[in-house]
């Protein structure tokens, strides 16, 4: 039977947040272009000294991201130079692991001599499809993200209502009407479902990091008078709920946009017009820049980016749409399949001298679908073929998809922060 094999995918992207481009850093060619949205190099080392202007060392390149440090109770410690995390583990003082978020991590094996820890803070920016998330401290930026958040949920309820609605005129099984069920302020699914997925992001990363602090961008719109009157709104309902949750987690403020966008403009760093675009500027630029505004001044150093969203499969359908011939409707959607492998399960398939890296996303007789990060299916694979390496988790890393030939060897390139004022 297989077995679970979490850290054999290749590292996340090393990020920047020079003015992108899919070709790759072009003031400096030395650099290895891989095409794609994957390519991010940059050039320098950028450290705020002002609120207006940034020393920049043009040629000057820093390749010693920091890595996380447990200790040998699980409790997340201050990060940790890279060369220094290796000597940890050539000595046995440490061993390496990877988290659910891919991240590389080093837990010791021995009592640490302290546990002091210095502000780190994380930084969200929501949005309706995407949300920027970054981790920093005054000496370095640690980690970000890009959430793509699900925008088919409306569809999706809509749908099962009429469903459920036809199954009640057939003589089947069924739930009855419940009324009266609901207490309190109802977020809609289609909010929560966004929500969710940033405080899931957010609790993964507590456990990666010391966080003292939660800094969100604020939502703030004027629907009493943009509204016809009404004076509530489901985005105030949701961002009241996340910022509730979040205050479990570490103490957190939020700011105004114009703050945030001010902020980022003193750091010198860009806004992508592009939202769908999966490059740091997109969304990690505001995140980071709310992390300033609760550190202070920040060294812009370079930083691992990745992009998260969920698994799209579909989920129990007690009947399909149309009942096959003879009029049996067949069972439909769900994660269980008749293999070991579930839907959403992370494996490497091989097919001949193609191998792949991707999630179950299906399966017929004998065969197993695997899909990409976009959940296209890739293709179908015997199952003797399938080898897992990790279960579902409910999310979904850019940085883990190998679409075909030889699988990549861990790596991590040699990138560094631009300065873009």
């Amino acid at each position: 039977m297989p077995t679970s094999s979490r850290g054999m995918g290749p590292t996340p992207w090393s990020a920047s947040l020079a003015p992108s481009s899919d070709a790759g850093c072009l003031g400096h060619p030395g650099f290895p272009s891989e095409g794609g949205d994957t390519a991010h190099t940059l050039t320098g080392e950028g450290t705020l000294s002002g609120a207006t202007e940034s020393n920049h060392s043009a040629g000057r390149i820093i390749s010693n991201p920091r890595v996380p440090v447990f200790a040998p109770d699980g409790e997340p410690l201050m990060p940790t130079k890279a060369s220094r995390a290796r000597r940890w583990i050539r000595e046995g003082k440490a061993k390496p692991v990877r988290t659910k978020l891919g991240i590389f991590a080093v837990q010791l094996t021995r009592e640490p001599s302290g546990r002091d820890k210095q502000p780190v803070v994380l930084g969200i920016d929501p949005g309706s499809k995407y949300t920027g998330v970054a981790v920093a401290t005054r000496n370095a930026i640690l980690y970000s993200y890009n959430l793509e958040l699900p925008t088919n949920i409306k569809e999706r309820m809509a749908k099962r209502s009429e469903r459920r609605r036809n199954r009640r005129y057939r003589k089947c099984r069924r739930r009855k009407c419940r009324f009266l069920n609901r207490t309190g302020h109802k977020i809609a699914p289609s909010i929560l479902a966004r929500k969710q997925l940033e405080l899931r992001v957010a609790r993964e990363l507590a456990k990666v990091y010391p966080i003292s602090e939660i800094k969100v961008e604020d939502v703030a719109f004027d629907h009493r008078a943009n509204r016809s009157g009404k004076n509530f709104s489901q985005v105030e309902i949701g961002k009241n709920w996340l910022i509730a949750e979040l205050s479990k987690i570490a103490p957190t403020t939020t700011a105004k946009g114009w703050v945030t966008a001010t902020r980022r403009k003193e750091l010198g760093l860009k806004k992508a017009s592009d939202k769908a675009a999966r490059v740091p500027e997109a969304h990690v630029t505001d995140a980071i820049a709310l992390c300033s505004l609760a550190l202070g001044d920040i060294n812009l150093t370079p930083f691992p980016f990745d992009v998260i969203t969920r698994p799209k499969y579909s989920r129990r359908k007690l009947h399909m749409e149309q009942p096959s011939k003879g009029g049996v409707r067949k069972p439909y959607g769900g994660t269980t399949t008749p293999f070991v492998f579930r839907k959403g399960d992370y494996v490497e398939a091989t097919q001949g001298k193609k191998t792949v890296r991707g999630w179950v996303s299906g399966y017929t007789k004998n065969l197993i679908s695997v899909s990409d990060f976009n959940w296209r299916r890739i293709g179908q694979f015997v199952v003797s073929k399938v080898r897992l390496l990790e279960r579902n988790i409910g999310l979904l890393l850019k940085s883990k998809e190998v679409k075909g030939g030889e699988i990549l060897t861990p790596t991590s390139r040699c990138v560094s922060f631009a300065h873009v004022l």
